[in-house]
């Protein structure tokens, strides 16, 4: 593990030579400037997690350097020195984004704790920010084809409004995706975004998960429970697979759509939400109207913007792209070096139809790092049923998609 870099920043020579030994038995890696203008120097060149910088210097003080620094290294962590502070100067340091202030005679007791504190605070952030990327690259929509040119190109300009989203697509093409990057697009990007899987959660319980209940409501309530709806509140609920939801929870869905308002399962109380809601389905919401599973005004209350995710067959450019991308993930996260595919191996992942789409490619992609050995995936290692890819129209061409209202037709009881 890297030794952590600490700067040292003080005109006073005595407090450097002290600092850097004290700071030096513990462990650390320690860099002085005699002023602020070599520290810019030093800085450049060291890559300091953190600094220790005297307020009072020639030419250029410490609040100017904090400044430079921050410009520079805003990640990094610097503890203010001085030997007359106030209040007011504290305030400043820690406005500019100083993350301690300490002052002469210094307490080294005072200095090891602050320097440790501000270490794990600059690791955290550090963590939190790979995780941030490393949520923001599984959610990623992955290929510069015409098709998903096209659709980011709508998610640009869907995403900034308050508009509701109605997304269709097959199982496994990336319904999911689409949502979150409307919610990451979104004025609403800092609030929560907040998944229902209609089709997933049976229907008894539905309603509960919803709208939540209050403690004794049913059996097995034994507390209260906040809803989807609820946690959504300044954010995103995306309504995944809603065709799968009852007619009776579609009614309820719909009242909380028209007012923000709802009531807890066995609640009195109405409760206001401020949510945007993007729903999805892989079945033909006309199509389902006509069957009578589907409330007419609830598809034309939620078809405010429409989006339609194309399957991977329409988008087999984009195949090498996500096969390359694939074997990328999947080799940093069991910690293997990446391996290559060559030209006839690739071939056959584009001819196959992955009627499953990206969902069945990146599975598949996971099981073939598993199993094959070598560096470089072959033609001859390529697993059934991708090896013999079958012959003639490839099942799932020619996919309804949600369209018009104009479409749908009336039928008796729907507004």
């Amino acid at each position: 593990m890297p030794t952590d870099t600490i700067l040292i920043v003080d005109d006073e020579e005595s407090i450097r030579k002290s600092l850097k030994d004290i700071l030096g038995d513990e462990g650390y890696e320690v860099v002085t400037a005699a002023s602020g203008r070599e520290a810019l120097d030093v800085l450049a060149e060291a890559q300091p997690l953190l600094a220790l910088l005297d307020i009072a210097m020639p030419e250029m003080d410490g609040i100017e350097t904090l400044r430079r620094f921050k410009e520079a290294r805003p990640e990094m962590q610097v503890i203010m020195i001085t030997g007359h502070g106030t209040i007011d100067t504290a305030v400043q340091t820690t406005k500019m984004g100083g993350y301690d202030f300490i002052q002469k005679p210094l307490s080294l007791e005072r200095v090891i704790l602050s320097v440790k504190n501000g270490l794990e605070e600059c690791r955290l952030r550090q963590e939190n920010e790979t995780l941030r990327k490393s949520i923001e690259r599984r959610y990623a929509i992955i290929g510069e084809s015409a098709a998903i040119r096209a659709l980011k190109q709508q998610i640009s300009l869907a995403g900034p409004t308050n508009g509701w989203v109605l997304i269709h697509g097959e199982s496994g093409s990336g319904k999911e995706l689409v949502a979150r990057a409307i919610h990451k697009a979104s004025k609403r990007a800092a609030g929560p975004f907040v998944e229902v899987n209609c089709a997933a959660i049976p229907q008894e319980l539905i309603e509960s998960e919803l709208f939540g209940h209050e403690k004794g409501s049913f059996t097995g309530a034994t507390s209260m429970k906040r809803g989807k709806f609820e946690l959504a509140d300044r954010g995103t609920i995306f309504l995944d697979e809603i065709a799968d939801m009852s007619l009776a929870t579609q009614a309820k869905v719909l009242r909380v759509l028209e007012g923000q308002e709802f009531q807890r399962v066995g609640g009195t109380k109405t409760l206001k939400t401020d949510v945007r809601v993007i729903a999805a389905s892989n079945k033909d919401l006309a199509g389902e109207i006509r069957k009578g599973s589907f409330r007419e005004d609830l598809f034309y209350r939620l078809n405010v913007i429409p989006l339609d995710v194309p399957s991977l067959r329409e988008r087999k450019d984009d195949i090498p792209v996500l096969v390359r991308y694939f074997l990328q993930e999947f080799a940093a996260d069991y910690g293997q070096r990446p391996k290559t595919i060559d030209a006839a191996a690739l071939d056959l992942f584009i001819r196959y139809p992955w009627n499953g789409n990206v969902r069945e490619l990146r599975n598949f992609i996971e099981r073939i790092m598993i199993m094959v050995p070598g560096p470089v995936i072959t033609a001859a290692e390529v697993p059934q049923p991708v090896n013999r890819p079958p012959a003639g129209r490839q099942s799932g061409e020619g996919r309804p998609s949600t369209g018009s209202p104009s479409r749908v037709p009336r039928g008796p009881g729907l507004r």
